[in-house]
Order: C-alpha cells, then structure tokens, then sequence
C-alpha cells in the first residue's frame, strides 16, 4: 500500500536529487529504503487529477513513501531535509523567501526536485526559476507527438516517441540555468523542449512542462515518464510502472 500522509504546515505543489546530469547511475550504490516524495501543489490546474493517476502507479511500484504538503513552510531546512525528493504540481503560488532559501540549500546539498506543469507558477521567486530551470511564457493545446531526444539518458533510456494530448507550454529559461533536454514536440513551427534536466550541486532537477489534464494523466507514457524521472532525481536507477 501507498503509504501517504498528510504533513501539517506545508503546501501542495517537483524536480529532483543526486549527482551529475546523465551519468550513468550505479544500481549497487544506490541508497537503501524507500524513496521519501513530498508533493507540493502551486495553487493551479487539478493536483487531485495528478495524484488519482499517479498515486496506484507509484504504489505498485512499493519504493516510494509519499506525502502531501499544505503549505511551503515545509521547504524550510528543519522539514524539508526529511525528505529525498521534492515535486511541485501546477501553477500558480507565491513562495517566499526563507522557503526558496530552504529549496535552493536542500537541492544543492543534494536533494531532488521535480516540476510537472509547474512552470507557470511562483513567479515572484528568482530562485524557483532557477531551479526548475523554465517560466511560462505561453501555450497552445491538442495532440501532439513528443519526441525523444536523448535516448541515452537514464529517464529516456528504452522509452519511444509517444503522442499526447496536453498543453504546448512554451518558455523562457532562467539565465543561470544548465538545461539538458530530454524530449521535445513535434507539430508544425511547435518545436520546443517539453522536459528537461539539469544538476545544481549535488542535486538533481527534473521538469516537464506535460501534465495538464486527464488527456495526460491517462496516458501510461506520461506515468512512465513522471515516474521515471523521479526515479532519477533521487538518484536511482529509473524503473518502469
């Protein structure tokens, strides 16, 4: 069973933990015990939707403890180090100082994050750009073929080209941002990156701008794609559902 609980003082809102941007990971270093996932939601879009899909998927795989923050004072050092990996939903937000202090000391010391649809989102925070790397600038909508683009990666390692019906967030990434991307789409003059990596420390980030609505929820390759990536971002060796 998922074992989920429900974390007083926080907030529900990803990218994520561990070493250097697509090197290979060591399945006999990884670390022992389940993965601690706290989930944060910014505010915007159906976090309930997100998590009724993803929640069986991350059940079955019986590596990952799962909590739901209620706001982000939970981001602060004294909380947020109880955890592996952090991951934000959505968009919207606010995040204040000591909480983006707290996020940027728990990634670069190594921890995770991860974002999902969640770059339109606590806008009046540098640092939250930094990290997660892009800003919302804009979007279009409807089906679209997404196409890998490494495929050496360990998140994108053995998965194909999928379509999707989702959002076509677009851009524009933080200039400190070391951004390695994993896949893009693929209709027309629509080109952009719909996910990237990238390491700040000894931290891991992983972001995809997929996950709007139950057209993406639904679909077992965006499952595999959120669950792979938070594999990676707390530093083991990505599994499929």
């Amino acid at each position: 069973m998922l074992h989920r609980t429900v974390s007083l003082g926080l907030a529900v809102a990803v990218l994520v933990a561990a070493a250097a941007v697509g090197t290979p990971l060591d399945a006999n270093a990884a670390p022992a015990g389940k993965i601690k996932l706290l989930m944060l939601h910014n505010g915007g879009h159906s976090f309930e939707g997100f998590t009724k899909a993803m929640d069986p998927v991350l059940e079955k795989t019986g590596d990952f403890d799962v909590t739901v923050g209620e706001s982000f004072d939970v981001l602060k050092p004294e909380s947020i180090k109880k955890f592996d990996v952090v991951l934000f939903y959505g968009s919207g937000g606010r995040m204040d100082e000591a909480a983006a202090e707290g996020l940027e000391g728990f990634v670069s010391g190594g921890g995770g994050m991860a974002g999902v649809h969640a770059t339109d989102a606590n806008k009046n925070s540098d640092v939250y750009w930094r990290l997660i790397g892009g800003r919302f600038t804009g979007h279009g909508g409807g089906k679209f073929m997404v196409r890998i683009e490494d495929k050496k990666h360990p998140v994108t390692a053995g998965m194909d080209d999928f379509e999707i019906q989702d959002e076509t967030y677009r851009n524009k990434y933080h200039p400190e941002a070391e951004i390695h991307s994993l896949v893009h789409m693929d209709r027309g003059q629509e080109q952009q990156s719909m996910a990237w990596v990238q390491e700040i420390g000894k931290g891991r980030v992983f972001c995809t701008t997929l996950g709007h609505g139950g057209g993406a929820f639904a679909n077992p390759e965006f499952q595999r794609f959120v669950l792979r990536g938070l594999y990676w971002a707390a530093g083991r060796e990505p599994k499929d559902p």
